[in-house]
């Protein structure tokens, strides 16, 4: 075989038996023809075939450009994911855009729909209310008027079956054997008052009220204060008296419950004088009746006297079977420390009840334990209370000032003809600085001197500037010893009449002397419009210490450069 320089393979003669240029060896079978025997042929063969496939160089380069062509065919696939990527990102992108579109619309939809409802639903609500309040009124008119129309049927009724009563109980004159024994002056006066209860008896059978005053109707029983000798005798003849009219009282309700609102219905019994079996009769007969006032007032009970009257275990029971009581006196009465429970429990449990009066009714050391037991009553709401003659002592003054400092709902207080102190009183007075709601204080006949009337002065009217008279207590009226007090006091229930009227009166005082300027630059400026109005309203007042309104203005004028300044601060 002849070389070829071209060729990469260079091959030596087939019987030179060293190896080719491939790294292969050339085999000799024996034969020096080129053509000659099989394994010369076969091994021709394989070198027809090697010389005709690709070389090494070339498979490497073959497979390097397969690589290179996958490689280019995966950086095509990896920039068409890329890509993809990309526009995932974007897809994603509007769609999370899309989203918040989505939810910011549904969001404002939502408060939109929200907003719609709450709208709709308050609308809706009114219109209920107002329905419901409609409802409300027409039920409550009908009621009104049911209820009006079964108290008059009531009422009518009641009419009917008394239309065939007749008084049982004879009236007896002076000369009659009844009053055997009796003397004249005690027989005139039985008689009057069985006349007095079989007048107040008819009247209630025929659905009267006996006794009529102002906006007040009710039934008022008074007797004559017969001697304790006689008591008994009186009694006996007064008894069936007494039945008639517990019989009458019985059965007046009907009465009571026609009254119109505003109208006040009472029971009072006045110095009446009754035994254990008339007490029973009249205590029967008031229980569950609706009287908004109830006055049990008897003759004076000194210590070796025993009570005439209602006793307080009766009144008692009275007053917890009336829920619409609210007032209840009981004087000249003794009621004991066992009592004193039962009287707070009907404050507390009796809602209308504002109006106490206990007077003459405590003996010393229990009187304070009332005022005590009442003070410190949570939330207490009585606005009138009355402790006249009771024994009370110091030992109450800090806590009923403590009580006055809290404003509670107490107008009118009357501790008149106790044993309060000049110590008392101050500690009342400092009380009173903060108080706006007491309209009136009782303490007179106690043992207050002109030290505890200087400190009560001091906090109605403090003269000492005009900001400490516009800053006093300018609604209590205090009853006290002589008649000095008057000139401070608040005489008026206009608390802004009563300010104005001591501003005018330091004012007039100081006038006397060209004083007042001297005072302007240290008043509250807010005081200048009320000192103005006070000149104006009451300098023609036509008390003494009046000075006419020219006078006080002819200081100022006068003392010009003085009050310029002032002028100049409150513009």
């Amino acid at each position: 075989m002849k070389d070829n320089k071209g060729s990469p393979t260079k091959k030596r003669k087939a019987n030179d038996g060293r190896v080719t240029a491939d790294g292969t060896h050339d085999v000799n079978t024996g034969t020096n023809n080129d053509g000659g025997g099989f394994l010369s042929s076969f091994s021709e063969q394989r070198n027809d075939a090697s010389s005709s496939g690709p070389s090494p160089t070339e498979n490497n380069s073959s497979q390097l450009d397969r690589m290179e062509q996958m490689m280019a065919r995966m950086e095509e696939k990896l920039s068409t994911v890329s890509s993809l990527e990309s526009r995932c990102e974007r897809l994603e992108a509007k769609c999370n855009s899309l989203e918040n579109i989505l939810e910011s619309t549904s969001l404002s939809t939502k408060e939109h729909i929200d907003r719609k409802f709450d709208s709709l639903y308050i609308h809706l609500e009114q219109k209920c209310n107002s329905l419901e309040n409609r409802l409300d009124t027409k039920v409550d008119s009908v009621h009104e008027k049911v209820d009006k129309s079964l108290k008059f049927h009531e009422y009518n009724e009641m009419l009917i079956k008394n239309q065939s009563w007749e008084y049982s109980a004879d009236v007896h004159s002076m000369d009659e054997p009844i009053y055997d024994g009796f003397s004249a002056f005690t027989a005139r006066h039985t008689m009057e008052d069985a006349q007095d209860l079989k007048s107040i008896t008819t009247q209630m059978r025929q659905g009267e009220f006996p006794r009529t005053s102002g906006n007040e109707k009710g039934v008022f029983v008074g007797m004559y204060d017969y001697d304790t000798q006689d008591r008994d005798a009186v009694n006996n003849v007064l008894l069936p008296h007494w039945r008639e009219f517990a019989a009458a009282l019985q059965q007046f309700t009907p009465a009571i419950n026609m009254l119109p609102d505003g109208c006040e219905s009472s029971f009072r019994f006045h110095n009446v004088q009754l035994n254990h079996d008339a007490m029973l009769l009249i205590k029967e007969a008031l229980i569950g009746k609706p009287f908004h006032l109830l006055s049990f007032v008897d003759s004076d009970n000194n210590e070796d006297v025993v009570p005439i009257g209602m006793s307080v275990d009766a009144i008692l029971d009275i007053v917890e079977s009336n829920k619409h009581l609210q007032k209840l006196e009981i004087g000249m009465n003794r009621i004991g420390r066992d009592h004193i429970e039962r009287l707070c429990s009907a404050v507390r449990t009796h809602a209308a009840l504002m109006d106490l009066d206990f007077s003459h009714s405590f003996e010393p050391g229990i009187g304070d334990e009332m005022l005590t037991a009442l003070l410190t009553i949570d939330g207490l709401k009585l606005e009138k209370l009355a402790m006249r003659s009771n024994n009370i002592t110091s030992r109450v003054s800090t806590l009923l000032s403590d009580f006055l400092g809290t404003n509670p709902r107490m107008k009118k207080l009357d501790l008149e003809e106790n044993n309060l102190e000049d110590s008392d009183a101050t500690l009342i007075a400092n009380a009173l600085r903060t108080n706006t709601t007491l309209r009136s204080l009782d303490l007179f006949d106690n043992g207050i001197t002109e030290v505890g009337v200087e400190s009560l002065r001091l906090a109605l009217c403090d003269e000492s500037s005009l900001n400490s008279v516009a800053d006093s207590n300018h609604r209590c009226n205090i009853r006290l010893i002589g008649s000095s007090t008057l000139r401070w006091n608040n005489s008026s229930q206009d608390m802004g009449k009563n300010r104005g009227k001591k501003i005018y009166r330091l004012l007039s005082s100081r006038n006397q002397t060209m004083y007042n300027v001297q005072h302007f630059g240290d008043i509250d400026v807010k005081l200048l419009p009320n000192m103005l109005e006070a000149v104006q309203k009451y300098s023609n007042d036509g008390g003494n210490d009046c000075v006419k309104a020219s006078s006080i203005v002819y200081e100022i004028m006068r003392f010009w450069d003085q009050v310029t300044p002032f002028i100049r601060r409150v513009s």
